[in-house]
């Protein structure tokens, strides 16, 4: 069943249509969070506070698909949530003594997966040091693959802005990206 009838059936109270709804969108919407803030714990908060929002709202949703709608008010849980806390780095996973669990990645040598966690690391960090409409554009473009239309409907701004926004977003990226040379050797030269 697509979104729209689901969307229907739900807004008549068929909570099961709603419960389709938020298992056909939650990772995303996760995907899309996480990204932006940076947090598993935080990520978790905004996927819970888009559908409780988008449950009181649903007869108001007209116009627009329930998926843009969705990011839409995932990106102002988000935006929310950033205003609320003072960043902190991510917590290690730690075992029953308190002790920082490792998670090698076994498909690479200790080498390649040192340099695989450098990379997502300083990708990590240059996406959340982009300012929050920029990395929004980055993540709902890149991760969650929206269209520009969809951004467009999302983020409330004409699709030329979403292209714009999506293009500066980039080239901050790989300035901030072309700073590591050590972790990017084959942007030594272009910088």
């Amino acid at each position: 069943m697509d979104d729209e009838a689901l969307l229907e059936r739900a807004r008549r109270g068929d909570r099961d249509a709603f419960a389709a709804i938020v298992t056909r969108h939650q990772d995303e919407l996760y995907t899309m969070a996480l990204r932006i803030l940076g947090a598993p714990s935080d990520a978790a908060d905004v996927v819970q506070e888009t559908f409780l929002r988008a449950y009181v709202r649903l007869p108001q949703l007209r116009g627009q698909t329930i998926r843009a709608w969705l990011f839409r008010v995932a990106i102002n849980c988000s935006h929310d949530i950033q205003r609320r806390l003072v960043r902190k780095p991510a917590d290690p996973l730690e075992d029953a003594e308190g002790n920082i669990i490792d998670l090698p990645d076994t498909a690479l040598g200790p080498e390649a997966s040192a340099l695989a966690r450098e990379r997502l690391t300083a990708v990590r960090d240059a996406l959340l040091a982009l300012p929050a409409d920029f990395r929004a554009a980055v993540v709902l473009r890149d991760v969650n693959e929206l269209s520009y239309e969809e951004m467009s409907d999302a983020l409330r701004i004409p699709i030329g802005t979403v292209k714009s926004r999506l293009s500066r977003a980039r080239t901050m990226l790989a300035a901030a990206l072309r700073s590591s040379p050590a972790i990017f050797p084959a942007a030594e030269g272009n910088a």
